[in-house]
């Protein structure tokens, strides 16, 4: 079944001409040889369903729009995304934008549930007129991208990590912020090979959302050929009872293949059972030590992340001129919490959107949904808040981003990470 079949819910409207008008941030061109001339590109618009909203220059603002649970249990984690991304298009703003052309974000809550995401989409291009999509979860950006990709919206720098939205071949308009799970989970079996140079049983924890079953087979993955294996696997439906069945198995290393919710909650699970393992790997999207580590107390002291954005709240990169700059303009630009991991995470994803805005508003034809995404496609960039080292690479068939990694160490009794290694290249 094709994916113009599964998106009846955005096609129906595009049959009776909504996407025909990319709205009023849009220029009325209409010119054929647009469409021609985009045809040539690297990505064919001959399919989209709207081709002229493709080609067509955008003036005025330019909108991002968003579908990103601003309710239940993740809404502090998106809220602080969104306010960071807020702020890096304020300070864009300030200096005239792009090309003239302003940079605005809207938001629909979809309450971290697949199918308002999908229904967010539709209203998103219909309603608001957004020129580009962005959502936080790999089950939202499961049930979005047949529709965003038949309708030729770009969807920059979703926050997932789902290997399947990598093939631009299949999914020519999306690409992802967060790392590829197997990518991830590569360069953390590179690690504990160093420490487990035998070998080693592993207790994983899975989160039963398409996220934490990434993460999961991600490490699956990697484990295969090795002298690693997966003692007891456990669902995160209850830390608790996850906690007890894996502290059972006896395995010294524990894996956490979870969302965000359950960075802190398998910390305390383990905590209340007594376990301790030797080493404890959390997922990257778990990256705020001040929420999701220091509640937990000694229950968290040694356990491992993965991280490529320079930490503003770690005394190791206060003399960094990148982060002196971010905690100025992000502060002085509406962000309530400067030094939060996710208000980082959401001015590094509006610094690799605008690189990519800058570089597709030089293109022959100005900029449209057609040059953002070729822009996107062939970027090469290391945001300044990236760590040393670390870039975000793409390519026209295959959405690397990022691939390589830092260890840092979260030590309880001084309330921080702390680097444990060099920078790893999982590539």
């Amino acid at each position: 079944m094709t994916r113009r079949l599964l998106t009846s819910f955005v096609l129906a409207a595009v049959t009776a001409g909504t996407l025909a008008a990319c709205g009023s941030n849009s220029s009325a061109g209409d010119d054929p040889a647009d469409a021609a001339s985009a045809q040539k590109g690297s990505i064919d618009v001959e399919n989209c369903a709207d081709p002229d909203a493709a080609t067509r220059k955008i003036t005025g603002t330019l909108k991002v729009g968003w579908s990103a649970a601003t309710s239940g249990p993740l809404a502090d984690a998106v809220g602080n995304v969104i306010e960071g991304m807020e702020a890096r298009f304020a300070v864009e703003n300030a200096a005239g934008g792009v090309g003239g052309v302003k940079l605005a974000v809207v938001v629909k809550d979809d309450a971290f549930n697949p199918e308002r995401a999908r229904t967010n989409v539709g209203e998103l291009i219909e309603k608001e007129k957004v020129d580009v999509l962005d959502t936080f979860g790999s089950g939202q950006l499961d049930a979005m991208s047949d529709a965003q990709n038949d309708a030729c919206v770009p969807l920059l720098f979703g926050q997932a990590s789902v290997p399947a939205y990598r093939d631009a071949t299949k999914f020519p308009w999306t690409t992802e912020y967060l790392p590829s799970a197997d990518v991830e989970m590569k360069a953390v079996v590179e690690g504990l090979k160093k420490k487990y140079p035998q070998g080693a049983k592993v207790a994983l924890a899975a989160n039963q959302t398409e996220s934490g079953q990434g993460y999961a087979n991600g490490f699956k993955n990697a484990i295969e050929g090795t002298n690693f294996t997966i003692a007891k696997e456990a669902p995160l439906t209850d830390p608790n009872t996850a906690a007890s069945a894996l502290k059972a198995s006896g395995a010294p290393i524990l894996v956490d293949a979870g969302v965000t919710t359950d960075c802190l909650a398998l910390t305390q699970a383990i905590g209340r059972v007594g376990w301790k393992p030797e080493t404890v790997i959390q997922p990257s999207n778990c990256a705020d030590g001040a929420t999701l580590y220091a509640p937990a107390g000694a229950a968290a002291d040694g356990q491992q992340i993965m991280r490529w954005l320079k930490d503003p709240a770690d005394a190791a990169f206060a003399d960094d001129p990148a982060v002196k700059d971010y905690l100025q303009k992000v502060a002085a630009n509406g962000a309530d919490s400067p030094t939060n991991t996710y208000t980082l995470n959401g001015w590094a994803i509006a610094d690799l959107m605008i690189d990519v805005f800058k570089s597709a508003a030089k293109a022959k034809d100005g900029l449209s949904r057609l040059s953002i995404m070729e822009a996107a496609r062939t970027q090469d960039y290391q945001p300044p808040m990236f760590i040393d080292g670390i870039k975000f690479t793409m390519t026209q068939e295959k959405s690397l981003g990022i691939q390589a990694f830092q260890p840092f160490t979260w030590h309880a009794d001084q309330k921080r990470f702390l680097a444990s290694g060099d920078v790893l290249n999982a590539a």
